[in-house]
């Protein structure tokens, strides 16, 4: 039997170019605590949280610092705008930690939300302009703060995708951003983008820049990973199954709900 080198950069044998190949890999590789990693903003820094573990990006031009922007391919995004919303306020130790409610579609609290605020995004207090404000009293917010999740993947590993949550002072630029490939007839799966930091700007707010299209080869994988399960997880899109009314739910349920007024068999109705 003869044995190849495993790195090995010349011709390899034939069954290894087997585009058919069934992977038994993924019987034995365990999945990651969080379902998939996410790309922190946190601080005006990027960084990576993959299992609980947060790993700052080093500056390609200087390891000793963290990179000033990151280059992805967006390989699919959420349509809505996504809603968090903590009930004791977000700050720096809220990173990582469960929301008290939450919305995927922007419609209505998830299946998952450990504590929904409301049967409706549309009519919850917190959904409403000056629910929230600034410590310095000098800006008024919103206490459920809005977001558009990215399924993104490093230019030179795109099977590796990550979540990336633009917050709501990015989605205008965002938007621009997009726009400007629109006119250009070239979809944002089709391009290297690189995601910075607005210097200017108090809180994170992330700017977007086109700096090359992929090749074939590249764009044909983007599209199978973004056929994938991780996919939808990561956006949020993928269905859930139904779970038991929160108290919350239960208490405006029962708030709502019309009162019926037992009545004698003979008797006619009364007008609601």
């Amino acid at each position: 039997m003869n044995i190849i080198p495993f790195d090995q950069k010349g011709s390899l044998p034939a069954y290894l170019k087997n585009a058919d190949r069934v992977s038994l890999n993924a019987d034995l590789i365990t999945p990651s605590a969080g379902g998939f990693p996410v790309i922190s903003i946190k601080g005006k820094t990027f960084a990576v949280v993959r299992d609980g573990v947060r790993k700052v990006l080093p500056n390609p031009k200087d390891p000793d610092s963290p990179a000033t922007s990151v280059d992805v391919v967006i390989v699919r995004a959420n349509k809505a705008n996504s809603k968090v919303f903590y009930a004791k306020g977000y700050d720096k130790d809220s990173e990582g930690a469960k929301p008290d409610c939450y919305s995927n579609d922007g419609i209505a609290p998830a299946a998952y939300s450990k504590n929904p605020q409301a049967s409706k995004c549309a009519t919850c207090a917190h959904n409403q302009w000056g629910s929230r404000i600034s410590d310095s009293g000098s800006s008024k917010g919103k206490a459920c703060s809005d977001s558009r999740r990215l399924a993104v993947a490093a230019a030179g590993l795109l099977n590796d995708p990550m979540l990336l949550r633009v917050p709501a002072a990015s989605l205008r630029g965002l938007s621009e951003y997009v726009s400007m490939l629109d006119k250009r007839r070239v979809d944002y799966d089709m391009v290297v983008t690189k995601v910075g930091f607005e210097v200017d700007a108090e809180s994170p707010k992330l700017s977007f820049r086109a700096v090359g299209f992929l090749d074939d080869t590249a764009y044909a994988e983007v599209q199978e990973v973004a056929s994938t399960e991780i996919i939808t997880n990561i956006i949020g899109t993928a269905p859930t199954a139904a779970t038991p009314a929160t108290p919350a739910l239960e208490m405006e349920a029962k708030a709502e709900a019309p009162k019926v007024e037992k009545k004698p068999a003979k008797a006619e109705p009364k007008a609601p």
